[in-house]
Formats: C-alpha cells, sequence, structure tokens
C-alpha cells in the first residue's frame, strides 16, 4: 500500500555534518549495512543487465557517490563484462578512501573522484557524454523543480540513467522505524525516516523526465523497499 501523503523533503542531518564528525563516520557504516539489507547492488545489477543488452559501457558517472563502496561491489561484480571503464565518483565531499580507488584499480577500472556540488558539476562547460550515470539516494535530497534541472542535465549527458531511491509507501515507512534493529546511529535513524517521506511513487520521476519521445523510461518499486528510475535513450 503506497501513502497517498505528497512528497516532503527535509534537510537530513548527514548532510549538515563535517566528513570527520564522528556521527556521520558512523552513519556513512550505517548506509553500508543499509545497502546489503536493502539489496541495492543485486536490484542496481538487473537494472543495469536490463539497460546494457548489446551495448558495453566504457564511462560511467556516479552522482552523490559518497564513500565510493557501493560502486566497487558493483565494479566487482560486472569486471567481467564491463572491461575498462573509466569511472567518475562525484559527491560534495572527497570521500572515498584511498584503498576503494586501488579496489577500483585491482578490477581494471580507471577511478577519478570529483569534490563538487552536482549543480556547480552541471553548470560547468562539460560536454563529456557518459555511456550510464548512476544515483543511490540521492535524487530524494531534490524538490520537485530542482530535480527538473538536475534530470535535463543528465538527460542531456548520458545514454543510461539508473537511480535507485527510497519508496514512498506503508512498509517502507515501517522499516524506517525499524532501522535501529540493523544497529544503524541516532542520525540514520532520524534520516530514514525523512528518505521515507522524500522518496518516489508511480511514475513521479518519468513525469519529470524531460525528454519522453526519445527515450524509453521504466519505473518501477524494487524489492520491499525501493524505487528505480531507468532512462535508455533510444538509438544509443
Amino acid at each position: 500500500m503506497d501513502l497517498t501523503l505528497p512528497r516532503r523533503v527535509t534537510p537530513e542531518l548527514l548532510d549538515g555534518l563535517p566528513a570527520d564528525d564522528p556521527r556521520a563516520k558512523r552513519s556513512r557504516e550505517d548506509l553500508r549495512r543499509i545497502h546489503r539489507a536493502m539489496a541495492t547492488l543485486s536490484i542496481a545489477n538487473r537494472a543495469l543487465d536490463r539497460g546494457t543488452v548489446g551495448f558495453v559501457p566504457r564511462t560511467l558517472l556516479e552522482l552523490g557517490a559518497g564513500d565510493g563502496t557501493l560502486m566497487l561491489r558493483l565494479a566487482q561484480r560486472r569486471k567481467r563484462y564491463w572491461p575498462d571503464v573509466r569511472v567518475t565518483l562525484l559527491d560534495r565531499l572527497p570521500l572515498v578512501a584511498p584503498r576503494t580507488l586501488e579496489g577500483l584499480t585491482q578490477v581494471g577500472w580507471a577511478p577519478r573522484v570529483v569534490a563538487m556540488d552536482v549543480f556547480d558539476w552541471l553548470a560547468s562547460p562539460d560536454a563529456t557524454r557518459w555511456d550510464v550515470i548512476f544515483a543511490n539516494l540521492f535524487l530524494h535530497h531534490f524538490s520537485d523543480a530542482a530535480l527538473q534541472s538536475l534530470l535535463r542535465e543528465i538527460a542531456a549527458r548520458s545514454c543510461v540513467f539508473l537511480c535507485c531511491e527510497p519508496r514512498r509507501a506503508v512498509l517502507a515507512l515501517a522499516g524506517s522505524h525499524l532501522i535501529g534493529l540493523l544497529g544503524a546511529g541516532p542520525v540514520t535513524r532520524q534520516d530514514a525516516v525523512s528518505s521515507v517521506h522524500a522518496g518516489f511513487l508511480g511514475r513521479e520521476l518519468s513525469d519529470l523526465w524531460p525528454d519522453r519521445q526519445d527515450w524509453d523510461l521504466t519505473e518501477q518499486a524494487a524489492g520491499l523497499f525501493s524505487h528505480c528510475f531507468l532512462a535508455l535513450r533510444k538509438g544509443r
């Protein structure tokens, strides 16, 4: 059963903490456990399988990459099918540890870290078109107006776009209130509830996508708590 309430986007505690704050460090550790509990990697892999049939990406950009550990796990899973990928990890804070970069290099990928606000990056004169742009638990931070601007620039710069976000539904909300059972700290417990209220339903992201004629759009619930959006440029 889906919530009938409108989206409610509020600032999350983690976003206001310095990178070296102990509460922030614990919250990032919590997020790694939450990704496993939500089966984020499996969900993203299945979507990428659909999105790259007959197409081997060479360039990949992750928005809101955080500490890069999810991308490392993705690279380890896909290295056999996607060799020699140039991957850029974009986040407003430089959180990627050297061992994570080394891990990406060991699977044959070439990593680069960009510490920049996503809208500053979008405003830069960069004409690069990425084979794949990926975002996880990132879009729900933005209002619909900001999302329209963000998605317009993503569409202009990508062939495939995939995001996995919280699902704004009763089950997901109940799960967010129980996140402490995974050992999550107070920052994560509060932010998890806020994330669900800011999440997505139905075709909300599809309705914000700037070009529905030249793209194939798929938007659906995934797993127990996630909502995924996949955009594929036609004739890519």
